[in-house]
């Protein structure tokens, strides 16, 4: 099972399985999603390398609504 469709689930036991070369697609919220799910163990089988890398990358999404919700008052006028 995929990360993303184990969102909201639960598990005895999770094992994370990563590529042999880093992904921009690993990220420390994916990491951080798929080690979750494990009620009580987690194990990750891997490159160290690429799990250092992807915990390091952190997702910077933009979907606009942060300065939609953000607007300045105009000078003089109300909100």
């Amino acid at each position: 099972m995929t990360v993303h469709k184990s969102q909201g689930s639960e598990f005895d036991r999770v094992l994370v399985v990563t590529p042999n070369e880093p992904s921009p697609v690993l990220s420390r919220e994916l990491i951080y999603t798929a080690l979750t799910r494990a009620k009580a163990e987690a194990s990750f089988y891997g490159v160290p390398k690429v799990f250092a890398a992807a915990v390091e990358r952190r997702l910077r999404r933009s979907s606009g609504l942060r300065d939609r919700l953000w607007v300045e008052p105009k000078a003089g006028g109300n909100r």
